[in-house]
């Protein structure tokens, strides 16, 4: 993985040596209102998922407090109660997100999910040439990606 900051932000870039169906990344979590303690997480981006999503393993390990509850949607169109919570997350590029509502569920295969409420933060790419997928995200957004402009 490479990251860097620069002056006009963070990004970082992650490549895989095949082509991969689910876009993993280390990530550290903390708490937003109390963040003396981070945790590293597995988690995964997830372009169909509207908000973030934590494990209640992971907020339990922060000692989170539900700032709210809400229903969330899942893939099969239930409304299922959730707890609602404030947290920052660490990219790999060390870019600090701050105050995310994260929603408490069970991702499969990971320890979150980082959803669109981040990704539109950015810039978000994802490329499979010669058999490899590259991820790359950027943030803040500094610049129009157009395939066909190419």
């Amino acid at each position: 993985m490479i990251s860097q900051k620069t002056e006009h932000g963070h990004s970082f870039t992650k490549t895989y040596d095949r082509i991969v169906r689910s876009l993993p990344t280390a990530v550290f979590v903390e708490s937003a209102t109390n963040p003396e303690k981070q945790i590293e997480a597995n988690a995964l981006w997830d372009t169909g998922a509207s908000s973030s999503l934590i494990r209640p393993e992971i907020a339990a390990k922060l000692n989170l407090k539900p700032i709210s509850k809400t229903l969330m949607a899942t893939p099969s169109d239930k409304a299922v109660p959730s707890n609602v919570y404030l947290i920052n997350l660490y990219l790999p590029s060390k870019a600090r997100i701050i105050k995310i509502q994260a929603l408490e569920g069970i991702p499969n295969n990971c320890d979150m999910l980082i959803g669109m409420d981040v990704i539109v933060l950015g810039d978000f790419a994802i490329t499979n040439f010669n058999g490899q997928t590259k991820f790359s995200f950027r943030v803040p957004s500094s610049t129009e990606i157009d395939f066909c402009k190419q």
